[in-house]
């Protein structure tokens, strides 16, 4: 057997009950490794969410795309470790498709597993793999009729609070530190003040804002603010929405804004929409092809409209024409970044 190995470690909601903390796991792994005489090289982590898309998901055994698994298995296939140390072998997969994905990098890269808590059998991994998937989808259904259960008694779930609230035990309460910004959001954008600009005020004014809604690191971005006011209707009418099992629940809250405020929003909403007479065909033979500073791909756009010496909004004589970068945070473009260009040909 050779020397070189490498641990790998995996925890999600799945496995909450099994008492396999990332330290236990890495402790026992260590302790085999010193038992066989091999020595660890690195320590391969799938411990927290990761996001795919647009979307923040669990590392959950049945996964394939898990950041800590593929690199694993790209560095096997680079030659860099000859044995994989894991906990058991449901750390590694839970479903037949990762499985695959795992015992083919085995078998062409001459790789063994060993594992701290079972002894692993190439020949009847398919069949463990197989229970394994089988007892995840049984705990998930099991978890979705508990959690169907709660949401039709109106008893708040997990998940992110809305800025504004709070999830205490099964209730959703009023942050009334955060519930002053949301008032004062809405008053802003009643008075049609600019989106960039009401993020500028919330930045000096030093508003408080939920750390799992901070995109990017980015402090107060646009799309915060956007989804605050995509939510005028829960804020007004004092619900927040689950859905679970394709059905959906909403569950009463304190509302934040009253109905006149909504109304006014609503109003508001639908002057800014902007319905251009004509719509103009421009043929953008760059576009999705350029790229600037921010590493960003350039879009185009045909600008219709201007802000005049007093600050209105009015037509261009002559609509331009023009590629930018869709950065919208300053703080994050390079000073290198032109931000625009002209689509003249």
């Amino acid at each position: 057997m050779s020397h070189r190995a490498v641990i790998y470690i995996r925890t999600s909601s799945e496995t909450q009950g099994e008492k396999s903390s990332p330290l236990e796991q890495e402790t026992d792994c260590l302790f085999l490794a010193q038992e066989k005489g091999l020595q660890v090289l690195h320590v391969y982590r799938d411990v927290e969410k990761y996001r795919v898309g647009n979307k923040l998901v669990e590392p959950s055994g049945s996964r394939s795309d898990r950041p800590g698994l593929l690199e694993m298995l790209s560095d096997a296939a680079r030659d860099k470790f000859d044995v994989i140390l894991a906990w058991r072998e449901d750390r590694l997969y839970r479903g037949i498709r990762t499985m695959l994905m795992v015992l083919e990098t085995l078998q062409d890269y001459k790789i063994e597993i060993l594992l701290a808590k079972e002894n692993f059998d190439s020949k009847i991994a398919p069949i463990r793999a197989w229970v394994a998937q089988m007892e995840l989808d049984g705990m998930k259904e099991r978890m979705t009729m508990g959690v169907t259960a709660r949401l039709k008694a109106g008893k708040a779930n997990t998940g992110q609070d809305r800025y504004g609230y709070i999830r205490i035990g099964e209730n959703i309460r009023i942050v009334e530190e955060e519930a002053k910004w949301v008032r004062n959001i809405f008053a802003w954008y009643i008075q049609k003040t600019p989106l960039m600009q009401i993020r500028k005020r919330l930045i000096i004014a030093n508003a408080p804002q939920k750390g799992s809604s901070i995109p990017r690191h980015i402090q107060w971005s646009r799309s915060s603010i956007q989804a605050i006011l995509k939510s005028a209707r829960e804020y007004a009418y004092g619900f927040k929405t689950y859905s679970r099992a394709g059905q959906t629940f909403h569950i009463p809250v304190v509302p934040i804004i009253d109905i006149s405020t909504f109304e006014l929003f609503v109003k508001m909403r639908e002057e800014n929409k902007t319905h251009p007479k004509h719509r103009r065909q421009n043929d953008y033979l760059l576009s999705g092809h350029l790229k600037c500073a921010c590493n960003l791909t350039w879009r185009a756009r045909t600008a219709t409209h201007r802000n005049s010496r007093k600050g209105e909004w009015v037509e261009r004589k002559t609509p331009i024409s023009t590629y930018f970068c869709p950065q919208l945070h300053k703080e994050l473009r390079p000073p290198d970044c032109p931000k625009s260009v002209s689509a003249k040909r």
